[in-house]
């Protein structure tokens, strides 16, 4: 008789085993869209252009500081398929709580985009599950990660987030992971 092992697969762990994400911190955040479907503008001679939806999920991302007076958010750039957005918050809101929030705003916007602008519909979720984080702990890798949110559009091309990235991606999160 042979061993059947029916385990599902195991999630990688996305969140730092043991961090009080309540606390206060700054943040790296990367969502991406479902199926990675580029919803939300066209990257042309590396500028980011923002269609419609790009411009609302941008003034979303703007406005995740209304969500509490100890939230800032110092950088972020919305790209064709998925956002950066650097978080600093000092108040009672734990990370995934923000992110929770900014997810469900902006599917709710965009809905109602797809309803009365003609934006382009998506299929199940706005968003992957989830969402990529890394914790920022010293001004360099603050620095280090802003440069990289702002250069973004530039590095378009190499970015393996996008579905049609060169047959060489870039490799820069691993060093942002270095830090």
């Amino acid at each position: 008789m042979t061993n059947v092992n029916n385990k599902l697969p195991q999630r990688k762990r996305l969140r730092m085993e043991g961090y009080d994400y309540s606390s206060a911190g700054c943040y790296f955040v990367t969502i991406v869209t479902n199926d990675r479907q580029c919803l939300f503008g066209d990257v042309t001679n590396g500028t980011m252009l923002l269609n419609d939806a790009g411009k609302t999920i941008d003034k979303v991302t703007r406005d995740i500081e209304e969500y509490d007076d100890n939230i800032t958010v110092p950088f972020h750039i919305v790209m064709p398929n998925h956002v950066h957005i650097m978080i600093m918050q000092t108040g009672n809101n734990t990370l995934p709580e923000i992110i929770r929030r900014y997810k469900s705003d902006t599917t709710h916007r965009y809905i109602e985009g797809v309803k009365t602008k003609g934006w382009q519909r998506f299929d199940g979720n706005l968003w992957q599950k989830g969402y990529f984080d890394h914790i920022i702990r010293n001004q360099r890798a603050h620095d280090y990660i802003a440069q990289y949110i702002m250069d973004n559009p530039k590095r378009w091309n190499k970015d393996n987030i996008n579905p049609h990235h060169d047959d060489d991606p870039d490799q820069i999160m691993k060093h942002i992971l270095n830090y």
